[in-house]
């Protein structure tokens, strides 16, 4: 039952936070208006904006091994390639930094 409650407290911030942005008024004046504290509707708006960020967060996908073949070099760094949204690609190499990476990929993502 308190699950069902909370996601009733989310559907309700949620649209409470969509009307603020529709409204075209500050959110000190919109909570006023709307009786809600305006900090709580900052905390809510945080609290969302967190939960797409982390459901936009990298996902897992298929991966499809190409040119991988007996005459190959073998010092030759094959690394792999990583597809983002949009068809944009990043190539890297074998040996990279797992939490460089992610903070690429966060920031072209977010710029692009």
């Amino acid at each position: 039952m308190a699950a069902r409650k909370g996601g009733q407290a989310e559907k309700r911030w949620r649209a409470l936070i969509r009307e603020r942005e529709r409204s075209g008024l500050g959110v000190g004046e919109f909570a006023r208006r709307r009786g809600v504290s305006a900090a709580t509707l900052y905390w809510w708006r945080s609290r969302l904006l967190r939960r797409v960020s982390r459901e936009r967060a990298t996902k897992l996908v298929a991966v499809e091994v190409v040119g991988a073949g007996d005459g190959d070099a073998p010092d030759v760094d094959r690394g792999f390639e990583v597809e983002l949204a949009g068809g944009r690609r990043l190539r890297v190499p074998s040996r990279f930094d797992a939490d460089a990476l992610s903070r690429l990929i966060v920031a072209v993502e977010r710029t692009c």
